[in-house]
């Protein structure tokens, strides 16, 4: 049944979100700029933000205002957020790809890809997909402007979108340089907008407290630390036809995660040189890849990185039930946490 409540809500954002572009075309709301003529640009945030997923974020935002409120789903400002937290996604999404030179996502073409393809040119489709990270971003900023909330709600919440933001792009910086403690990269690049934002800023347009908000932040960290680690997993061993995304991107980009460092730490010398022979190798072959997932596997990485998410998810939810919220939101974020265990490969 939770499956429903995830699946009822991907369909009432993804309305609002239909609306958000339609009314982008047709001009500013405040009436100061023309609308914005049809351009490949937004035909990429659109295709983009529209593929089919399953909107996680948003009905985690949803979710936390559901802790507070019973009515969150028809609160017209909780799902105007939860698009904004869609668009933001989509910011996100673009510019990652571009850093990490992924040509897929959501099972097709990723931004730049896609516009360097239409356009016979991958100079100028980089340049115009971090343009269509930029209008992402610009149309989620106009969303949270517009939200129909009491001022002290919306201000919390629009502090809290920016404050996520800016922990994202410190994740992401450290992720880049390879520096920090994985989960410290994760807790900031990951947690920060898919789980601690989400339900915090749900949890202040419902009404709670600054304290409220706090302690429900606590519950999503060690979360969201187990969405990346899960997503670590999916990118070595998931199925693309699955996750929409190709196989062994971050072995080849040559990223620190967990699971990459519990290999190199936990592996014999025959396991190492296999994962070693692929790691920072943008032109490593599928068989490397596959040889250094293997040794991954069998290095007890894998086996390793499924134990912490278990263990986090645990912490979450020991969290979660020392607290008074609302049945069918703390029944909403219990399910959410199980999906984390059983995620598809």
């Amino acid at each position: 049944m939770r499956d429903d409540t995830l699946n009822r809500i991907a369909r009432i954002v993804e309305r609002r979100l239909a609306r958000v572009f339609d009314e982008a075309q047709a001009g500013s709301a405040t009436g100061l700029f023309p609308g914005a003529s049809r351009s490949p640009v937004m035909d990429q945030v659109r295709d983009l933000t529209m593929r089919s997923g399953k909107r996680v974020r948003a009905a985690l935002l949803v979710c936390g205002a559901g802790l507070f409120d019973a009515e969150a789903e028809r609160d017209p400002a909780v799902i105007a957020a939860a698009a904004a937290m869609e668009l933001l996604h989509t910011y996100f999404l673009i510019h990652d790809d571009i850093m990490d030179d992924d040509p897929t996502r959501r099972g097709g073409l990723s931004a730049h890809a896609a516009l360097a393809a239409g356009l016979g040119d991958e100079k100028l489709g980089r340049d115009l997909a971090i343009l269509a990270g930029d209008l992402a971003v610009a149309l989620h900023e106009g969303l949270l402007a517009g939200l129909a909330a009491p001022d002290q709600r919306r201000r919390l919440a629009a502090r809290i979108f920016a404050d996520m933001h800016l922990d994202v792009v410190h994740g992401q910086t450290m992720d880049l340089l390879n520096t920090g403690d994985a989960e410290e990269v994760a807790r900031r690049k990951t947690a920060s907008y898919t789980t601690v934002g989400p339900l915090a800023a749900g949890a202040a347009l419902a009404g709670a407290s600054e304290a409220d908000v706090e302690e429900l932040a606590d519950i999503a960290r060690p979360l969201g630390v187990a969405f990346q680690l899960r997503d670590d997993l999916l990118g070595v061993f998931g199925d693309p036809e699955v996750t929409g995304k190709p196989v062994g991107t971050d072995l080849r980009a040559g990223k620190a995660t967990f699971l990459i460092r519990e290999g190199l730490g936990r592996g014999d010398a025959g396991q190492r040189a296999a994962i070693e022979e692929v790691f920072g190798d943008a032109e490593a072959g599928v068989e490397a890849v596959r040889a250094a997932a293997s040794a991954l596997a069998e290095s007890g990485a894998r086996g390793a990185c499924e134990e912490r998410i278990d263990q986090l998810v645990e912490a979450a939810l020991r969290d979660l039930a020392r607290r008074c919220y609302l049945p069918e939101g703390r029944l909403f974020l219990e399910h959410i946490a199980g999906m984390v265990r059983r995620w598809p490969e």
